[in-house]
C-alpha cells in the first residue's frame, strides 16, 4: 500500500530533479556494491590488514550480510510493487527489479556508512561516507525506482543493523 503523500513526494522529487546530473545519480545507484566492497577493503588497508583491521573489516562485512538478509526477507514479506510499475507518471531511469520495500541499495549503504562512521570517529571519514549514503538514497527516488518510504525504511534498517553489529562486536569480539 502506498500513501498519497509517498506518491506526491516521489513525483515532486522526480519532476524537480536536475536532469543534467542523471548520469551521476545512475553512477551512485549502479556502483553501490562496488563502492561498498571498496570501503571494506580500505578499512583493512588503513590497518594494513592487521588483526585490528581484520576485525574492523569483519564488523562491516557482518553488517553488510545482515543488511542483505533482512532486506531480502522484508521484500519477500511486503512485496510492494515498484513505483514505475504502479504509476505511469513515474519514469524509470535506472535498473530496478522485484519488490520495492525496503530499498536494498539504501539499506546496504547506510549499514556500511554507519558501520564505518562508528569505527572511524573522525569527521573527515564520517561526512563523506554519510554524503555517499544520502546520495544513493536520493538517487533511487529521483530515478523512479523507489518511494520515499522505501528509502526511509532502508535508512532505518541499515542504521539499526550497523548499531547492533557495532554493539555486538564491542561486547563479544572486541571487549574492553
Amino acid at each position: 500500500m502506498v500513501s498519497s503523500l509517498d506518491l506526491t513526494l516521489l513525483d515532486w522529487i522526480q519532476t524537480h530533479r536536475i536532469e543534467s546530473i542523471d548520469d551521476i545519480l545512475r553512477f551512485f545507484s549502479s556502483a553501490t556494491t562496488f563502492i561498498s566492497i571498496g570501503m571494506i577493503l580500505v578499512t583493512g588497508l588503513i590497518y594494513r590488514f592487521s588483526k585490528t583491521g581484520l576485525k574492523k573489516m569483519g564488523q562491516v562485512v557482518v553488517a553488510l550480510i545482515l543488511a542483505a538478509l533482512i532486506t531480502y526477507s522484508v521484500k519477500s514479506i511486503v512485496n510492494r510493487v515498484r513505483p514505475f510499475r504502479a504509476h505511469d507518471t513515474i519514469e524509470k531511469l535506472t535498473k530496478g527489479g522485484g519488490a520495492s520495500f525496503p530499498s536494498g541499495h539504501t539499506t546496504e549503504v547506510f549499514a556500511i556508512a554507519t558501520s564505518i562512521a562508528l569505527l572511524f570517529r573522525r569527521r573527515s571519514v564520517q561526512i563523506p561516507v554519510l554524503i555517499w549514503a544520502v546520495m544513493v538514497g536520493y538517487s533511487r527516488m529521483a530515478l523512479g525506482v523507489h518511494y520515499p518510504s522505501d528509502v526511509l525504511g532502508g535508512i532505518f534498517i541499515g542504521i539499526t543493523i550497523a548499531v547492533l553489529t557495532d554493539y555486538g562486536f564491542r561486547r563479544w569480539v572486541n571487549p574492553p
